[in-house]
């Protein structure tokens, strides 16, 4: 090759034999660039369509079969049974809550007045409670009725406003204040009152709400004889209503200042009432007073001047003036 020849092949490069042209730079940018692209678009579909399900899920309550998918997997299995077993503890410390609430409360009880028998309307509360017409009962604290009297005190001074049964708690709204003696009454009881000297009637010592016993002396005359002053025990433990002329202060109070006679009204059952009035009106008749705590009479036998003096046994009750 000549010298000019060389030169021209050093000055042109391009337009040498088997020159390689280098082009494959610029289709590998193209293809990353296409790559990239078409795998950012594959990425993001499956995301837009999984989190439009999870919202379609979540919107929607879940059916039957949604429930057996639920329960067909491992997972799901687990979460329905600890559900399962948070009710089930709820529900079991509600129920021992209860019980230990029906224990505490079962085991509190309280001392309550129940009715004995039957307690007629306008009985008065001390009857009921010199009578024993009632019974103390514990009972629990829930059974216990609203105002219920454990104390007799209470009835002091009231009388039943309504029938009371047997078994029925007393209660205040069962009792009303009193309004006249009629009220202290008791069904079969009657107050009769009789006049009494100093000596005879214990003017000046016996007052309201004393027991006394009462003492009758007639004349008896046996048979074939001449009469004879006989004393006995007409009845025992008799309560006195009233005392004086208009029931004020003790017996032969201020309203009697001669203390010479007073009247006494006294508490006796229907089949006395008329004994004590014969022997007012036809003998002579003592108040005995009785102590609180005494213990019962029993002297029953008529007292004569034989059995006083000699103590022989006491004459008959053929007759009286």
């Amino acid at each position: 090759m000549s010298r000019q020849r060389r030169r021209q092949c050093r000055t042109r490069h391009d337009r040498r034999a088997l020159h390689q042209v280098h082009r494959h730079d610029q289709q590998s940018k193209w293809r990353v660039e296409m790559h990239s692209q078409l795998s950012w678009r594959v990425r993001g579909r499956p995301n837009k369509v999984r989190s439009r399900r999870t919202v379609e899920l979540t919107s929607k309550n879940y059916t039957r079969n949604d429930w057996r998918k639920l329960l067909s997997t491992r997972r799901g299995t687990i979460i329905v049974a600890g559900v399962c077993a948070l009710v089930a503890a709820g529900i079991l410390l509600l129920a021992m809550n209860r019980y230990r609430h029906n224990v505490d409360t079962s085991g509190n009880q309280e001392t309550v007045l129940v009715a004995g028998g039957l307690i007629q309307k306008g009985t008065s509360g001390d009857s009921i409670a010199s009578g024993q017409l009632f019974k103390s009962t514990s009972v629990a604290v829930k059974q216990v009725t609203a105002g219920a009297i454990a104390d007799t005190a209470l009835l002091h001074g009231k009388v039943a406003a309504a029938d009371i049964y047997p078994g029925q708690q007393l209660t205040a709204a069962d009792f009303v204040a009193k309004g006249g003696l009629a009220t202290e009454l008791a069904p079969s009881q009657r107050a009769i009152t009789i006049s009494l000297d100093q000596s005879h009637g214990m003017v000046g010592q016996v007052k309201a709400g004393d027991h006394v016993d009462v003492y009758a002396g007639v004349n008896v005359e046996p048979r074939g004889g001449r009469s004879e002053p006989a004393l006995r025990l007409l009845m025992a433990n008799i309560k006195v209503l009233q005392t004086g002329s208009t029931g004020g202060g003790g017996l032969g109070g201020s309203q009697n200042p001669n203390n010479s006679f007073s009247n006494v009204t006294l508490d006796v059952a229907d089949t006395q009432a008329g004994a004590l009035a014969y022997a007012s009106d036809n003998g002579k008749v003592w108040l005995v007073l009785r102590p609180a705590q005494a213990t019962q009479s029993n002297s029953s036998s008529a007292v004569t001047a034989q059995s006083l003096l000699l103590g022989s046994k006491p004459i008959g009750t053929g007759g009286s003036k």
